[in-house]
């Protein structure tokens, strides 16, 4: 008679066993990768040294975009491990940083493709809506939380 119980146990312990097993798992390598970018940036500054400072203005502005990119991955990976339902906007953000720093790229590396740029800055229009969008929607649905909490006072 316990048997259906005890499967159903075992299952539901299984299965939160493995999601937060993927949890850390994805974490580690997410932070492992931030690692390697901050040592990598670190490198890319010496060696840049030699090329003069514009060049490591340039390398940093680079760098500190990709970082920001691998942040907004992290928080992603923390929201959605923890159920709170933000992660698609911190993947929206990760876009937006990430088409700005390849914008950024484009336009410190001449000669630039204007149809790249037009093509790029149309992503950051595409995403900054969508994110609007989202955003809003939250926030009706928080509002028609707090209305539905003090009808039922």
């Amino acid at each position: 008679m316990n048997r259906p119980i005890l499967n159903d146990t075992v299952k539901i312990i299984s299965s939160s066993l493995v999601f937060k097993t993927v949890s850390v798992i994805v974490q580690i390598l997410l932070l492992i990768g931030l690692g390697f970018t901050v040592i990598s940036t670190a490198v890319q500054i010496v060696t840049a040294f030699q090329a003069g400072l514009i060049y490591v203005a340039s390398v940093i502005l680079e760098n500190v975009l990709l970082i920001i990119v691998f942040l907004e991955v992290y928080l992603s990976a923390l929201d959605f491990f923890r159920g709170k339902g933000r992660s698609v906007v911190y993947v929206i953000d990760a876009m937006i940083s990430f088409v700005s720093r390849e914008i950024i790229i484009e336009i410190l590396a001449p000669p630039f493709n204007y149809t790249d740029l037009l093509t790029l800055g149309s992503l950051i229009v595409a995403g900054s809506l969508a994110r609007y969008v989202i955003s809003r929607k939250g926030k009706k649905r928080l509002g028609q939380r707090q209305l539905t909490r003090k009808k039922a006072r």
